[in-house]
């Protein structure tokens, strides 16, 4: 089992925390979430500041990948339904562990993740966030125990 930590906007936490469905754009260049999340991993949400209302820059729930990857073509995330196309056609089944609101500044200094600690925020890009690497568990079991 592997930690991942994955960026959403508030209004597509939404939809992750009724449905139980993560979504993920086609991979480009290099490898994406299809490629490096399996089934028994765990994905811990944050939710990006731009276009919050409440729950920007905060970890918002920890879940673990049920299925594996398949590619659905109907949109579902409120962005995919205004724009009338699917912009992450590949998703993943998830079952909650715990959710709550954790506050990601807060928590900067206890992760070990986070080397440059005046650039925190640099480790929330990409998807999966971490530059592509998985978080270590000590890491993971802090976000979770954090969050309220």
């Amino acid at each position: 089992m592997r930690y991942w930590i994955v960026c959403v906007s508030e209004e597509n936490w939404n939809v992750v925390k009724e449905s139980n469905i993560y979504g993920a754009p086609e991979s480009q260049r290099f490898k994406g979430p299809k490629e490096l999340i399996r089934p028994g991993d765990v994905l811990i949400l944050y939710v990006k500041k731009t276009g919050s209302k409440r729950l920007g820059g905060k970890f918002v729930g920890a879940f673990k990948v049920t299925s594996t990857w398949y590619k659905e073509d109907k949109p579902l995330w409120p962005d995919e339904v205004r724009e009338g196309k699917v912009k992450y056609p590949w998703r993943a089944r998830l079952e909650p562990i715990k959710l709550g609101l954790a506050d990601f500044e807060k928590l900067v200094p206890e992760l070990t993740f986070i080397v440059k600690k005046e650039r925190a925020a640099a480790y929330l890009v990409g998807t999966p966030a971490n530059l592509r690497r998985p978080i270590p568990d000590e890491d993971a079991q802090i976000i979770i125990n954090a969050l309220r």
